[in-house]
Order: structure tokens, then sequence, then C-alpha cells
């Protein structure tokens, strides 16, 4: 914090010495872009007849039992693979899809600016970073259903939400966010390796709180149980991934 003396402290400077005055509401384009998808699939299907709505949701959801089926059953790879993505763009009610949001927004600010995704449209180069985001954020939730899938093999229980996504982002965050020079400038702080402090003890928390909501949280908006596999799965996902996409985002140049 600023002190007494009124001096601008450390973090707040970039590694040129002016002043960084981004803060977590300066959000990267390519976040408001992945916001808005869920939103207008959200609404569409809010319009769209019951019966329609219904299919649509049960065929874009992970659903383990099927999905372990195999590709013929599904007439081909494709069809057996596409939940894996369509999943993450399905919610089960307002304060499902507004909670995912809110999490999104905050945890993959931070992830998106470390990574330049920022400003797509002005140069090749952002728009391959925003892209290299998008994939490190779908594949977290893709990792996630798969955990999800693997914990309930023999069981048919469709899983929709950008839950397992979401928290790959904030697995990525913990690799970077609790350095004593992150405070006010995250984007600009050495990795944290696995074995450091902040991220074992965070990494404890954050799994050990995912465990609890999913055994003792009762239900999510619309009747859906969490599905804290899916949280779990794709936080360790993004927690081990990310410093890899980092360092494929910082090499495509300026």
């Amino acid at each position: 914090m600023v002190g007494f003396s009124g001096k601008v402290p450390y973090e707040l400077r970039r590694p040129g010495g002016d002043i960084d005055t981004k803060r977590m509401f300066n959000v990267p384009g390519v976040l408001l872009v992945i916001a808005a998808l869920n939103i207008l699939v959200f609404f569409a299907l809010v319009f769209l007849p019951f019966r329609t709505a219904d299919t649509l949701v049960k065929i874009a959801a992970v659903t383990p039992k099927w999905f372990l089926m195999g590709p013929e059953a599904h007439g081909g790879w494709l069809n057996m693979l596409y939940p894996l993505i369509s999943h993450m763009f399905i919610h089960a009610g307002l304060l499902h899809l507004g909670l995912n949001m809110l999490w999104l927004l905050a945890f993959g600010a931070p992830v998106a600016r470390r990574m330049k995704a920022g400003g797509a449209i002005q140069s090749f180069s952002a728009f391959a970073r925003a892209g290299l985001f998008t994939s490190f954020y779908l594949l977290c939730g893709i990792a996630g259903a798969l955990t999800f899938i693997a914990l309930h093999a023999d069981e048919i229980i469709p899983m929709v939400g950008a839950s397992g996504a979401v928290s790959g982002l904030l697995g990525g965050l913990v690799r970077f966010a609790f350095n004593k020079t992150t405070l006010f400038g995250p984007e600009y702080a050495a990795l944290s390796p696995l074995t450091a402090q902040s991220v074992v003890v965070w990494s404890a928390f954050i799994i050990l709180m995912n465990i609890g909501f999913g055994v003792f949280g009762g239900a999510l908006a619309g009747g859906a149980s969490i599905a804290w596999e899916a949280h779990v799965g794709g936080y360790l996902f993004g927690l081990l991934a990310y410093p890899a996409f980092e360092r494929m985002a910082r090499s495509m140049g300026a």
C-alpha cells in the first residue's frame, strides 16, 4: 500500500519504471468474447422450445457412461468428443452462469494479461496469443470433464458448465499471484515452483474446498449438483500446464 510518504511502491511500477494503472476491471477482450458466447448460448436455449432446448443440452453435456461407449456408438470420433468442449457453454441456471462468468473475469484477467492475450485485433502475434489463451482455457475444461468421466464411469450423470475451465485459470493464477512482488502487478512476477508454500497451501485449500462443496454443498441452481471432480481436474491441469503456455505466449513476439 502507499505509505504516509506518498511514494509509489515498487509493485506498482512496470519493469521500465513507469506506473502500471491496469487493474482487474480492465478485462482483455478475449475474456469478453468467451463470456459473451456463454451468455448468448444460455439465452438462446431459454427462448427455444423446451423440448428442443432439452435435447440440445443433453447432446452438449458430458455424460460419462455414454462417452465411454466409444466412437462406434456415437457414429464417429467427432460426435463422441465434441461434448468435451460444448459442455463448457451450457449452464444450469442464471446463478450457475453468473458465478462462472464472474470467476472467469476475475481469474482470467491477470492470466490473460500475463500471457499478453489482449488486443487480439491489433496484430497477428496478439491474435495468436489470444488463441493460445483460449486453447489453455478449453484444455482446462477438457481436463475437468475427463476427470469427471473417470470418477463416474458407470453413471449417466450429465455434466455442464464452464467451472472446470475457470478452475484451470485459477490454477494458472496460483502459479504467480501470491509472490511478494505481485501484490499490485502479478503479470511481472516470477513463476512460483510447485513446491512453493503459497502454491501448496492454496492448492490444498482449493481442492479441499471443492470436495467439501461437492459433498456437503447441496445443489446448484436448477437442481444440478456441484461437479467438484471437474473443478479439481481443471485446476490441477491449469496448475501444472500454465508455465508451458506462458513460455509459448512470450515466444510469440511483441
